[in-house]
């Protein structure tokens, strides 16, 4: 990806080339630097797309635009800006914690920039002040935040690290604190580390442009503290606020002036002259053209150094242009997330009354609560129009006011906020709830009862020791918590058994609160003691194609849920997806459609107040399922190797083949080597893998070949015996079993399956119960699968052909009838699968279709077919995918969702063009001129021989078919024309007919 800066603050060398941040609907900016600076801090951490698509996009959209700089634009923009504030503890207007008459002073520049209202307007060269744009785009701070409530469009808080950077916490600020991007610009202001600003790029519908979670969780504009605003004393250079007019450049569109590149490398503006390079660090007195810079790259063209995207001091800083103007316009007419924010209620004055003082946050005590002795502590914001000067405040514990309101005598300027703490209150019983309510303020009733109380539940004030486990099948032992219209729920999730249940986050109907964050926690946990440990869960998702990405993070705090720094686990969009992408109520189906993850927290021993919280992200799109936590002791030993899985083929007429072992190192030690024993039919062997970097939690696979396969069934037991040249250290669960099948019994094609005899097809599966059984429903025989209430969710299982030859095809189709209702609410599948190597492996799919695809009708009852009209006929056409060669298998693979039964009959599989005779054989053309084709015709498989005799009685062609059928076989004619006689003849026949040959 073409990077869009990160604004520099000294000499700094030519970096190019940052990583790019895909996202869907749009695209987000990614950093990464590349070369040594001489500076602590670098400029802008902002990438522009390197994809095409994004200036295919936005090209077309200028085309169909016209772009003035004298005529003023229909509308003149608005943006609503919320400034997140992330202090250190200091007081406001120290440190970063800024005082709020510099943010205005900001917003107020930024504007100014804008609107090319700027006072050193007036410094623009003559050569470009005809191009100087006003962009027609002003900045207000919000007047009312999401909720509703009047707001001064700042937001302060105390954050989780004394200092952030831009690329990797970016995720943590976003759910610190973060309004809808789609209302709001969220700027972002702290202690920032490596950058000055970073800005996120537009987001867009386009086609293969996809989003990664980190872009997700941020859509706005990071700054250091010390470049917002007017700052003389910036440690690089005077800041006159232009590092945010920068960085909003990026945010609505705009790319680096010198294209982050070369003289080849353009910023696809028009009317800004191509540049070599950056003009970082020149300053006053910014003459014009620049003395310093001798390798323009057009002769007399000198380089813009004046716009504000490129990297001068701000001193230097003056314009916009008119071609800069049309992207950022045409990003704010078209783009998802820009578009939305001209209507934003963010721009709205929200409903006020004379007296209302609302409680907005309860600061102490948290959700959970490690010690019984508390100090109550709430915030308090003036959200009325007049002055607050007195009001009471009662607090109240499980439902019982603890002693007597507080009476607070005060000076609260409208929209001003205030700090009350309570004296030491002691919790005896848990679970526990705090209150308090706001009264009499200004001596009279408040005009807004509505937020004058604030609740909350606390969970228990002890921690509980390990293992513990939550499946959400009977009393829920997790605490669903608030910040959400949709709390977690327990809802149906067909997982191993139709009826699981699970903890759902409804983003599905949550089509109102995009960004919404709403989540879970679990019980606060004393791990003091332990060596190791993991988080266990199991997550079920599909993404929506048409909405904002959904999103879950699973946060540890190590405070009793105070705060929750750490970040352990994030995923979004087709990242989380299990599921095939859908824009309907997703359900799981079965456990295939669910992942298991494991986190360790190792990190987290010997700490006693560790929590963990879900967190649900709303993008509107689908429903996310929890289920099956588990946060467990695992006390390494140093050298442990679990087996996790062996895989091969299923069946295989090979003596030989590789087996694939997965294996985890669950021991605290990196694995260099390990040797295990397999046996096959009483025989024992040993492999050893060395020269392996394998660290702890790891995964990891090995294929290894296996010899001399006897003939039929064949039971594989494979044992993990030294780690590190010593004994495995745990003998639990060492163990992994498998079946292999040896058939190398063949068919040729042309072949009918009809049920109705004996075949030679094998049915195997990879659970314990083998689903596929031949059935006979009113005299016809067929094979089923029995879907109907499935006891083993997911499992697949397979109906496989015996070894195929080509026999006299030149062509090919397979052809089947399947019977099929669709059980509401569940899901089966049926696949196709083609192997070209016996069975070793299945890279062809001829077929994948799911109830919806299969199904003839609805029913909730267990299905049978009962008519003709009960049955639909598949045809694939093989001849693309087969090589006419040996070795070929055909598999009908059933997976069950625990939905209804599917029947399947009459599998054939012949020649594409069908013979549409009666006669048992049919030479054509006649007469032929070249080639000629035999088309059979025959009611069972024989076998067949050819003879072509001339008129002398002499045989010219002569061919054997073993298994003669209903198919077309091609000979390429005698040299010599005249007539000839086609003899055809079987077990019980003998037919003869002419044939002329021309030449």
């Amino acid at each position: 990806m073409q990077s869009t800066s990160l604004r520099q603050t000294t000499q700094t060398p030519n970096f190019h080339s940052l990583i790019d941040g895909p996202m869907r609907g749009g695209l987000f900016i990614f950093l990464a630097l590349i070369g040594s600076l001489s500076f602590a801090q670098e400029r802008c951490g902002s990438t522009a797309p390197s994809t095409g698509e994004f200036e295919n996009w936005i090209s077309s959209k200028i085309a169909n635009q016209r772009f003035e700089v004298n005529r003023p634009q229909a509308t003149l923009y608005q943006i609503p800006v919320v400034v997140h504030v992330f202090h250190k503890g200091e007081p406001v207007g120290t440190g970063v914690n800024l005082s709020q008459e510099r943010i205005l002073a900001q917003i107020d520049s930024l504007t100014a920039d804008f609107r090319r209202m700027n006072a050193d307007a007036i410094n623009t060269p003559l050569e470009f002040s005809a191009i100087a744009a006003d962009i027609e785009i002003e900045f207000v701070l919000a007047k009312q935040d999401p909720a509703g409530l009047p707001t001064d469009g700042i937001v302060r808080l105390r954050g989780s690290r004394d200092t952030y950077r831009s690329n990797s916490h970016r995720p943590l600020l976003r759910s610190e604190s973060y309004w809808p991007a789609e209302h709001y610009l969220n700027i972002f202001v702290t202690d920032l580390q490596i950058f000055l600003g970073y800005a996120s790029f537009p987001r867009i519908s386009l086609e293969g442009i996809s989003n990664n979670e980190e872009d997700f969780t941020f859509d706005g504009v990071l700054m250091d503290y010390e470049y917002f605003g007017v700052n003389p004393t910036a440690p690089a250079f005077e800041s006159l606020g232009r590092t945010l007019t920068h960085e909003v450049g990026h945010y609505l569109g705009l790319r680096h002036i010198w294209g982050d590149g070369n003289c080849s490398v353009d910023d696809f503006v028009d009317d800004t002259p191509l540049a070599d390079n950056d003009n970082g660090d020149y300053t006053s007195p910014c003459t014009f053209p620049n003395p310093d810079d001798t390798n323009v790259c057009i002769d007399g063209e000198p380089e813009m150094f004046q716009n504000y995207m490129d990297y001068t001091d701000d001193v230097c800083m003056n314009l916009f242009t008119v071609g800069q103007k049309a992207r950022m316009r045409t990003v704010m007419d078209n783009a998802p997330n820009r578009l939305s924010l001209t209507t934003s209620p963010g721009l709205v004055d929200p409903t006020r009354f004379t007296n209302d003082l609302a409680i907005t946050h309860i600061l102490s005590p948290k959700y959970s609560e490690c010690d019984a002795s508390l100090i109550p502590t709430v915030r308090i914001v003036n959200y009325g129009t007049s002055e607050v000067t007195s009001y009471d405040i009662q607090l109240s514990i499980n439902s019982s006011p603890a002693g007597s309101p507080q009476s607070i005598v005060t000076s609260l300027p409208p929209l001003s906020s205030d700090t009350i703490t309570f004296s030491n209150q002691l919790i005896t019983s848990t679970p526990s709830s705090i209150s308090f309510e706001i009264s009499n303020v200004n001596g009279t009733a408040d005009n807004d009862l509505s937020n004058n109380i604030f609740s909350k539940e606390l969970s228990a004030t002890s921690s509980i020791t390990l293992p513990f486990q939550e499946d959400f099948e009977g009393t829920v032992n997790v605490l669903g918590l608030g910040g959400g219209s949709f709390p977690w729920e327990v809802l149906s999730a067909p997982k191993t058994s139709p009826s699981n249940q699970a903890y759902t986050f409804k983003s599905h109907q949550n089509t109102q609160w995009f960004g919404e964050e709403t989540l879970f926690k679990t019980p606060i946990f004393d791990l003091t003691g332990i060596s190791s440990g993991d988080l266990i869960f199991s997550y079920a998702h599909a993404n929506s194609p048409n909405s904002f990405y959904d999103g879950l993070m699973v946060k540890a705090s190590v405070d009793c849920g105070e705060t929750f720094p750490d970040i352990i686990f994030t995923g979004f969009g087709p990242e989380l997806a299990t599921a095939s992408e859908t824009d309907t109520y997703f359900t799981p189906s079965n456990q295939l459609e669910w992942i298991d993850t494991l986190l360790s927290i190792t990190d987290y021993k010997d700490i006693d107040g560790v929590q963990f919280a879900f967190v649900g992200i709303n993008g509107s799109g689908n429903n996310i399922y929890i289920d099956d936590i588990g946060v467990i002791e695992t006390n390494l030993f140093e050298n442990d190797i679990k087996p996790i899985s062996l895989s091969g083929p299923l069946i295989t007429c090979s003596e030989q083949t590789k087996l694939t072992l997965g294996i985890r190192n669950v021991g605290s030690q990196t694995i260099n080597s390990f040797e295990v024993n397999y046996s096959v039919n009483g025989s024992t062997f040993t492999q050893t893998y060395s020269g392996l970097t394998i660290s702890s939690k790891d995964f990891a696979s090995f294929s290894f070949a296996l010899e001399n396969i006897p003939e039929g069934e064949s039971p594989i037991n494979l044992e993990i015996v030294n780690v590190n040249n010593l004994p495995d250290e745990s003998a639990d669960g060492n163990s992994i079993q498998i079946q292999l099948e040896r058939d190398d019994r063949e068919d040729e094609y042309p072949l009918t399956v009809d049920f109705e005899s004996a075949d030679i097809w094998s049915t195997v599966s990879d659970g314990t119960i083998p689903l596929w059984n031949r059935v006979e429903i009113d005299g016809n025989g067929m094979l089923r699968a029995n879907g109907f209430n499935s006891p083993e969710l997911g499992t697949k299982s397979w109906f496989v052909s015996p070894k195929l030859n080509v026999g006299g095809l030149d062509s090919a189709g397979l052809q089947f009838t399947v019977s099929y209702a669709k059980r509401i609410g569940f899901n089966d599948r049926l696949q196709v699968l083609l192997s070209v190597d016996c069975g070793e492996s299945y890279p062809t799919t001829l077929l994948d279709a799911d109830s919806d695809s299969l199904a003839l009708l609805e029913t909730s009852e267990q299905w049978v077919p009962t008519s003709n009209i009960d049955w639909e006929e598949f045809q694939l056409d093989l001849s693309g995918s087969i090589p006419f060669k040996d070795d070929i298998r055909i598999a009908f693979v059933f997976t069950s969702g625990g939905g209804n039964d599917l029947f399947i009959d009459d599998i054939q599989i012949r020649g594409n063009e069908l013979p549409t005779y009666e006669d048992v054989g049919r030479a054509y053309p006649n007469p032929a001129f070249g080639r000629f084709n035999l088309g059979l015709n025959l009611p069972v498989k024989e076998p067949v021989t050819i003879r072509l005799i001339d008129v002398s009685g002499r045989v010219v062609i002569e061919d054997f078919i073993e298994n003669g059928f209903n198919q077309i076989i091609e000979y390429k004619t005698p040299s010599k024309e005249g007539l000839y006689f086609l003899t055809i003849s079987g077990n019980q026949f003998v037919t003869t007919q002419k044939l002329f040959i021309n030449r």
